[in-house]
């Protein structure tokens, strides 16, 4: 009920179509399961490795929109082989030693930035460019914002707000509120004259399972190559961390103080990027995107009471019979509504309030952190050309913010909390 909608929303957040997250939520969410270490890691499309994914496809693909796919297909494949070699020479520990405080930067910037790629769905809008806001009066002269898609936004917002935080004594309630914004929507779309752009087709059928045709890729090998370990480290970096923080739970117990089953295992980080690696490789076989494991999605999962990797194999059974017989259904599912679920996923994750608490316990370190936060909004902006076919984008902020990380000692860090 939770990864079906999100799926799509994240699908369109990597500028392709809402189906290819549906592909991506189907095999890869098993293997995982099977080859990983945690009993309660979610995997499938997540919002950050889809901004990237969006980012890179669109780079190697010259902006030509109609061979995002393939390139996206490609980026799966190569983070997959990339994550397994890692995996293989049992270089897991090696993000063990990422810098907390950069990722924090750049994932909150990140955030923000795949908040603001959402409100063209959010207005009833085309994408919008720089050019197009700089010439705001002219854009809307030919592309008039859409009420009905503004109302059913700011309506599912707060319907998913009321549901997820208002009923949270009542965990599976309150863990639909994306499933009830998309059945509510829906019904409403359905009834009345909604003029907005909807969803629309959706082939119905599991994916055709073949290798990606690399023939097909004329573009830059260089920035493939730095697009892979980005989308792999980051990707895998959101993996590790929400497996190790849900290990840390202690198991439930009964009425007699017995605890209903036995503590898992560690998470392995080399297990777990090899349970990874397979699941980009099944979701490229799948005709897909990268993908990663889920914050929002695997909370839930543990809630929800799972003990194993076998709720992640229901889930892929659900998605495929969704898949085979249940696509109509989303036909009528506004855009609206997958752009203000992909700002409702995202909006938590640009934790101001942590980076100004680091800043006062750790000066050095939260200054890294707020570079790292400028700098991976302003280089999109910028679009430096580094090398022939590689220009900056949101990719070069964390790359920028370990740099400053390695130029800051820790000593220094220390000394300036004194």
């Amino acid at each position: 009920m939770i990864i079906i909608p999100q799926s799509m929303a994240y699908a369109t957040l990597a500028d392709v179509e809402p189906v290819y997250g549906l592909y991506a939520a189907l095999l890869p969410v098993a293997i995982a399961a099977i080859f990983g270490s945690s009993r309660y890691l979610a995997t499938g499309p997540v919002a950050m490795v889809c901004l990237l994914t969006s980012v890179a496809a669109g780079s190697l693909a010259g902006g030509d929109k109609d061979v995002y796919i393939i390139y996206a297909m490609i980026l799966a494949f190569t983070v997959g082989v990339f994550q397994i070699s890692l995996s293989l020479l049992k270089a897991g520990k090696i993000f063990d030693k990422i810098p907390e405080h950069v990722l924090l930067g750049f994932t909150s910037a990140a955030a923000l930035i795949i908040s603001f790629s959402q409100l063209s769905k959010v207005f009833g809008l085309p994408s919008v460019s720089l050019a197009d806001i700089a010439n705001h009066s002219n854009f809307l002269n030919q592309h008039p914002i859409n009420h009905q898609s503004l109302i059913i936004s700011v309506a599912m917002l707060v319907l998913m707000y009321t549901i997820k935080y208002r009923f949270n004594r009542y965990l599976t309630f309150s863990n639909l509120a994306v499933f009830f914004a998309v059945v509510v929507s829906v019904l409403f779309a359905s009834t009345f004259s909604y003029t907005g752009p909807l969803v629309g087709y959706i082939p119905d059928g599991l994916p055709n399972f073949q290798l990606p045709i690399f023939s097909d890729f004329k573009s830059s090998i260089p920035m493939l190559v730095i697009h892979t370990i980005i989308i792999a480290f980051v990707g895998f970096m959101e993996a590790i961390a929400i497996a190790k923080q849900l290990h840390v739970k202690k198991p439930p117990k009964d009425s007699n103080g017995v605890e209903l089953y036995k503590n898992p295992t560690p998470v392995d980080s080399n297990q777990e990027l090899f349970g990874q690696g397979l699941s980009n490789l099944s979701s490229s076989f799948s005709g897909s995107i990268p993908v990663s494991g889920s914050f929002s999605r695997s909370a839930v999962n543990e809630a929800s009471g799972a003990y194993s990797g076998l709720s992640s194999i229901v889930t892929m059974l659900i998605v495929g019979v969704t898949l085979l017989y249940a696509t109509p259904l989303l036909h009528n599912l506004p855009q609206a509504t997958l752009g203000i679920i992909v700002i409702f996923a995202v909006v938590p994750l640009v934790k101001v309030k942590e980076m100004k608490e680091l800043y006062v316990q750790n000066r050095a370190s939260g200054i890294v952190c707020l570079l790292t936060f400028l700098s991976t909004i302003i280089f999109p902006l910028l679009s430096l050309e580094l090398y022939e076919g590689v220009t900056t984008h949101i990719w070069t902020g964390i790359i920028f913010g370990f740099i400053l990380h390695l130029l800051i000692p820790q000593e220094a860090s220390e000394e300036s909390i004194s």
